[in-house]
Order: C-alpha cells, then structure tokens, then sequence
C-alpha cells in the first residue's frame, strides 16, 4: 500500500517538474534556473523508477498469495483477503497507464449476438474445449457473431471456432480488476470490453446478445445460466419475446430441475431453457429461435 501512494506521489511531482521546466524554457529563464530544474526531474525519475520496480515486484507476490488464498476455502471470505483484494486492484490501476479513448467499432446487431458461457478451467485437450470449439465454429458459419468471458477454458475455445470463419466479431467482456494476472484475454477476441467488476461483466453479455448458450462449468457458469434465464422469465412483462436459453443436458438439466421442483418454480417457466446434447444441437437451437 505505501508504494502505491509513493508511486502516484512520485508521478505526480514528475509531472509537476515537467510542466515547470517546460515554463522556464518557454519563457527563456535564466540557463541556471533550466539546469536546477532539470536536475530536480532526473533525480525524481529515478526515484520514480526505483519505487515503480519495487511496486511491480511487490504486486506479483501480493497477486500469488492472493490467488492461493482465495483456493482455501477457510481463508477465502475473510477480511483480510478482501482488504488485500482492493489493494490488488489498487496498486493495477497504478500500475496501468490510461489509455486514451479510441474509436470504438460498430457493435454487431444485438439479434445475430450470441453470448456463449462456460468454464475457464479446461484446457485444449479436454472434451469440453472441443466441445466450445465446434460450437463457436458452428455458430459463426451460422451467421452469429459470439460473446463471452474472453478468457481461457471455453471461452476461448468458442473464441478459436468462431475465428475459423471470416468476419465473425468474437466479442469478449473482461474484468482486469478482478483477473489481473490474466491480461488481455485470448487471442481470437476481434474486440474486448472491459467491465468494472464481475457484475458489469455478467450483464453486458446478457443485455447485448439475443440468445444465450451455456456449456459446461461451474459456479461462475451457474450465475450466468441463473442470469440469462431470468431475463429470459421477465422478458414478457415488458412486452419482449424472451431470448433462447440453450444450455447443455450434462451438468445444467439435473441442477435446474432440482432448483424448479426446491422452489416451486412452474414448468412453463422451467422449459424456457432448451437443453441439449451437442453442440450441433444448440447451433440449430440458435438458428430455429432467432432466424425466425
């Protein structure tokens, strides 16, 4: 914490001198007063980079024990782990620099997006990546342009089908704050959006897509299903037709039928959400839905 607030400190009086010796040239001061100056800033920029050294060296170890912490269940939710959590943030928007606006491309029609969920945790050689990677392709030949968490796991593996087709948008939704470590997402995004934190995440992939389709996952998976399928629920009050949900048979038809028969929920309710076997299922799904 008292690097990041040295840090900015030392920025700021960088940018001070900066703005002073820029003055004293303009206004042809004295060659003393231009030299003094300039001295000032150098010795500031070294300070500066010293103290941004230590500060990217202590970030990586803050981030390390972080991430172990938050797999221990018992330490997960405590306190102290959530103060060292918005330091993380904290001292990554320090160490980031802002960028200047650029201009945004055209997002594709909310009618031909589909935002596809899942996990982040299988690898290449999993069934599940396979599985992302025939849907994306699948959809994208479909005519779809693809949302999503923009990371790894499925998410990229539904990035990498979708690239398979020319001028697809692949579209991902990532939040640097909470995932730091993991960068600038994939590398088939045609287009990234950075959120704030997980809940801007969640809802800009449900408010810009006109269905939904959910692959295997775990909790994270099982909010967005949740998500979706409430929009899906509310659509109608507003006088909407509600978007497809489609979500795999293995694990979410079990869990979501539990969840309908735990709550009462009515099976009109429970069959708006379409479950499926494959991905070429979901595919057609998608198209049967919104091709309509």
């Amino acid at each position: 914490k008292r690097l990041t607030v040295d840090f900015k400190m030392y920025v700021q009086e960088k940018n001070e001198l900066v703005t002073k010796l820029q003055k004293l040239v303009e206004s042809k001061a004295d060659s003393y007063d231009i030299k003094k100056q300039k001295e000032f800033l150098e010795e500031t920029c070294a300070v500066l980079i010293d103290t941004h050294g230590k500060l990217k060296e202590a970030y990586a170890k803050l981030d390390q024990l972080l991430s172990a912490a938050k797999e221990n269940e018992a330490l997960a939710e405590m306190e102290e782990i959530e103060k060292a959590a918005a330091q993380l943030r904290s001292t990554y928007d320090a160490l980031t620099p802002k960028k200047k606006s650029e201009a945004k491309a055209p997002a594709p029609s909310k009618r031909n997006t589909v935002s596809v969920f899942g996990s982040s945790r299988c690898s290449p050689e999993d069934k599940d990546y396979a599985l992302g990677v025939e849907l994306g392709e699948g959809l994208a030949k479909g005519g779809f342009h693809i949302m999503n968490g923009g990371y790894m796991g499925s998410m990229e593996a539904v990035s990498k089908g979708a690239a398979k087709v020319k001028g697809t948008e692949i579209i991902g939704v990532v939040v640097p704050t909470v995932f730091p470590s993991r960068k600038n997402g994939n590398e088939f995004l045609t287009q990234k959006i950075e959120a704030k934190c997980i809940e801007e995440r969640v809802a800009k992939l449900v408010a810009d897509a006109g269905a939904f389709v959910v692959l295997p996952g775990s909790l994270g998976t099982l909010t967005e299903l949740i998500m979706a399928w409430n929009t899906a629920v509310l659509a109608p009050l507003s006088g909407k037709k509600p978007p497809p949900v489609i979500a795999f048979k293995e694990p979410w038809e079990d869990i979501m039928k539990s969840v309908a028969t735990k709550l009462c929920i009515p099976k009109q309710l429970l069959d708006m959400i379409v479950f499926v076997a494959s991905a070429k299922e979901a595919v057609e799904k998608v198209a049967e839905s919104l091709l309509v």
